[in-house]
């Protein structure tokens, strides 16, 4: 199925992640209104690049009490990482840190999506700070 009207969008994520590529991560934040298509459009990019890059997919979960860094649980299940920081409830710092090598060390470029942040618990906006800080010296498009 074809994406209407979203040429710009998939032309501006190939161009970051042309800067990406090339070791200067980016953090894009994609919005809009819901039902618009932006799961789409991820999935979609995610998909074409999928041979070329590392996929990371994490999601947000809308629960009255949601999970703290839920969106790290399931790139662990992708990663075969972090598990064991996660289980033993490893200090955040250490977590984190963690997280930035894992993304520094995958093989490049790294896209690792978070979807639903509307949705995230403080831990994981924390981590978003934490990765949106230092995420220029890596190859990750987050």
């Amino acid at each position: 199925m074809e994406l209407l009207e979203r040429e710009q969008c998939f032309d501006e994520l190939e161009a970051i992640l042309s800067e990406v590529a090339a070791g200067n991560g980016r953090f894009v934040l994609l919005s809009g209104e819901a039902g618009i298509g932006k799961t789409s459009v991820v999935e979609r990019f995610a998909e074409a690049h999928q041979q070329q890059a590392r996929v990371l997919w994490g999601a947000c979960d809308a629960l009255f009490t949601p999970r703290p860094l839920g969106p790290l649980y399931d790139f662990t299940h992708q990663t075969q990482s972090l598990t064991a920081l996660l289980e033993e409830e490893a200090p955040r710092s250490s977590i984190f840190s963690a997280v930035l090598d894992e993304l520094e060390n995958g093989r490049a470029p790294t896209i690792a999506i978070m979807e639903d942040v509307h949705w995230a618990d403080e831990a994981t906006l924390d981590l978003l700070k934490f990765l949106g800080r230092r995420i220029n010296r890596t190859n990750v498009l987050l």
